[in-house]
């Protein structure tokens, strides 16, 4: 019984300790404009392998599996931006901000007046 109980502990403190890494994207990316399919796939390959390398370059792992989640994310979307392929973007990209709002004049304010522009100088005989 003790030697069960050892064993499910160790399981259970080394599934704490689990990698961060992500297994792979969590974004979608489409091939770009008159790349075919075995240039998206090898440059597929070459981004997930720059990013993982580039996870495991930090001197510090991420705190959660978002985190890594996140920084995977960031440096495939890029690494595949770069070999000329689509990919996601926000659908705004103002965050937080608060637009002025400017009321419309009265009703009863006049029109601005009119400009007259002098006709153009006619061009002297060649």
């Amino acid at each position: 019984m003790l030697k069960l109980l050892i064993t499910l502990f160790s399981v259970s403190l080394l599934s704490a300790c689990a990698s961060t890494l992500p297994s792979g994207p969590g974004v979608l990316v489409l091939p770009g404009t008159g790349k075919d399919f075995n240039n998206f796939h090898n440059d597929d390959l070459t981004c997930r392998q720059s990013a993982h390398a580039q996870l495991e370059a930090l001197p510090e792992q991420p705190d959660s599996k978002e985190e890594g989640q996140q920084n995977f994310d960031i440096s495939y979307i890029q690494c595949m931006y770069v070999k000329g392929h689509r990919v996601p973007v926000p659908g705004e990209l103002m965050f937080n901000t608060q637009q002025e709002w400017h009321a419309p004049p009265p009703p009863e304010m006049p029109a601005p007046p009119k400009t007259i522009s002098p006709p153009p100088a006619a061009k002297p005989p060649q």
